[in-house]
């Protein structure tokens, strides 16, 4: 995998850090609203994450504002990237390759021999930025797989 250190950087007016548990709920929030998830409940249900063993969690803040989010779920020599989203707004301007060079750092620095992470898959006319972003980060896709999704 590439080294963390050569993903672009972010626009100056945005940082990069660990959330904490007070930032609980405006993280849930900001993930749920990133995928357009607007049910009450589901925001408190992501944010009960946060704080629990192996799991960290992460954000991209614009000033005061938290604009993009991201997980990290450790599990011995691996890690998992996990529930990765930015506000529509604030697409394009490096907020998921930083939120991803952050957590391979900190997995590395944890001892993590692999990092893994999952995304859909590309089709005609449908691009994929989380996948394009993984394989800029040096990922390899080593499968494709079936969903299925329940619509009521």
């Amino acid at each position: 995998m590439k080294a963390a250190d050569s993903l672009a950087a972010l626009t100056s007016d945005l940082r990069v850090g660990t959330v904490a548990p007070n930032q609980a709920l405006e993280w849930g929030t900001v993930m749920m609203s990133a995928f357009g998830f607007t049910s009450a409940g589901k925001a408190e249900l992501v944010a009960a994450r946060v704080g629990l063993p192996n799991f960290r969690q992460y954000a991209v803040w614009e000033g005061q504002r938290m604009v993009a989010v991201a997980a990290l779920y450790f599990n011995g020599e691996c890690a998992n990237l996990m529930s990765a989203g930015t506000l529509p707004e604030a697409r394009g301007r490096g907020a998921q390759t930083a939120l991803l060079a952050a957590r391979i750092r900190d997995a590395a620095a944890a001892g993590c021999r692999w990092v893994v992470a999952e995304t859909g898959a590309e089709a005609p006319g449908e691009p994929n930025t989380s996948l394009r972003n993984m394989m800029r980060a040096g990922f390899e896709l080593l499968y494709e797989r079936v969903t299925w999704s329940w619509h009521a």
